[in-house]
């Protein structure tokens, strides 16, 4: 089945139903009746049943309005056809927010994301439920438009839990327009209380896009939604606060697959939005994760199996036979363990201030290419700023108990080894910029632990 294909006539459809069937204004759902498959059926579309607390309902949301287009078109046919739950009341819910542009690299012309429910159906096939269709104004990779999408899911799906994976771009912790133009970049200080009650739309960056060598694997290189023409190219991106910020109910896990997530300041910022955390440290291959398998981990048993998620996404590139191709980085976080580790972080900072500050950058462990060295590995950090056994021992203890998997092929795309793997990147100061220093200050790892003073 060609999802995109399967879009596009939903689309077309919707209009025809329309004057029949319900308006809709800006991106209201469609109660009753909605749209299943193209065709209308009375029902709603969220089950709102008592009973139905007891399932779990697990989004998966695609800000795909980029580079990256037919690699997550192509994880939604792997979904589709794979293993999906029954689409009964009691039964799990699996949803699907995709955005992309109607034909690769056609940024210049605005389509419609969906919101879409999928479900095993008669005789093994899978049942498309269209839910809702959003603005073609709609910024994907956006805390505004997340926010949008969850607090739907939220109010439309009673579950004992949710969970979601997000794919896209990504930078980690770097503010939007940094990754491709720290020499020109500028702090602007976000004044207090600026998104007020719901998440903002900011307004885009100028885009670049890094070279990347067409004979190596492509990347995933928070969100991003790409706008306009060959030229004049802006991009919008989610500031990991503002991401924070747009979670309306505390999730039982995210699972990024995106470049560069994973960060302790990532993990730091979201630490209070959900209790489990999947990212990669270094970029990830433009295959991401195994969508081939991911579903039955996710909603086939009693609640989801994030480790072996992890353990396939691991496995399946250490198998690459092709040495470009072998290259992963992946870990699996306990959130409610991550205050140990900032308190014992905060400690050490505070006795190596000196140390820090006269590390020689080319011997700690790296997870960048292409000279974007904002991206280190935080045990390798403090071991390069002289920290005690002791001191290491108890970070080694606080590492143990907050990162419950961790893999990482022995290489990343033959730029660089992997020696010291603790599950976080972080940022090195030392070897970092004026103007970076003045918004990570603003980041809930760096006041937990004053790592930038």
């Amino acid at each position: 089945m060609n999802i995109a294909a399967h879009i596009y006539n939903i689309g077309i459809k919707v209009i025809a139903c329309m004057a029949l069937a319900i308006c809709l204004s800006g991106c209201q759902d469609r109660h009753d009746p909605y749209f299943i498959n193209g065709n209308t059926y009375g029902g709603n579309p969220g089950n709102r049943v008592p009973a139905s607390n007891d399932r779990r309902v697990v989004l998966m949301y695609q800000a795909g309005y980029n580079s990256l287009s037919d690699c997550l078109r192509d994880d939604l046919n792997d979904v589709i056809n794979g293993w999906l739950p029954n689409g009964g009341m009691k039964d799990n819910v699996l949803l699907v927010y995709t955005h992309q542009p109607a034909r690769d690299g056609q940024y210049n012309v605005k389509t419609t994301p969906y919101l879409l429910r999928l479900s095993a159906g008669a005789g093994g096939t899978a049942r498309i439920d269209t839910l809702i269709t959003y603005p073609k104004s709609s910024i994907s990779s956006s805390a505004e438009q997340l926010n949008k999408v969850l607090t739907y899911v939220v109010d439309n799906f009673p579950a004992k839990s949710y969970g979601m994976t997000f794919a896209s771009h990504s930078t980690g912790y770097l503010p939007a327009g940094f990754y491709g133009r720290s020499d020109s970049y500028v702090y602007k200080q976000k004044r207090a209380g600026a998104m007020g009650s719901r998440p903002s739309q900011p307004g885009p960056v100028p885009y670049y896009e890094p070279y990347q060598d067409p004979s190596l694997p492509r990347v995933r290189s928070i969100g991003q939604d790409q706008q306009g023409t060959t030229g004049g190219y802006v991009s919008y991106e989610i500031d990991i606060r503002d991401f924070a910020e747009a979670i309306p109910v505390k999730l039982d896990f995210i699972l990024f697959d995106a470049c560069l997530m994973g960060g302790a300041e990532v993990a730091y910022e979201l630490r209070e939005k959900c209790d489990r955390l999947g990212f990669s440290q270094a970029e990830v291959l433009a295959e991401g994760l195994d969508y081939t398998r991911i579903t039955p981990h996710l909603l086939g048993g009693s609640e989801a199996d994030l480790e072996s998620i992890c353990n396939d996404y691991f496995i399946h590139y250490d198998s690459q036979t092709d040495p470009f191709s072998r290259s992963a980085t992946i870990s699996l976080i306990d959130c409610s363990r991550l205050e140990p580790l900032a308190q014992t972080c905060r400690e050490i900072f505070s006795n190596n201030r000196n140390g820090l500050a006269s590390i020689t950058p080319y011997r700690v462990q790296r997870y960048y290419r292409s000279g974007h060295h904002w991206f280190y590995d935080l045990e390798s950090i403090i071991m390069n700023a002289g920290a005690s056994d002791d001191e290491m021992a108890a970070l080694h203890e606080a590492l143990d108990n907050c990162v419950l998997y961790k893999g990482h092929t022995p290489e990343f795309m033959c730029e660089f080894e992997i020696k010291t793997f603790s599950g976080f990147s972080m940022y090195l100061p030392c070897n970092g910029n004026k103007e970076l220093d003045k918004y990570y200050r603003t980041l809930k790892w760096n006041q937990a632990t004053g790592l930038v003073e």
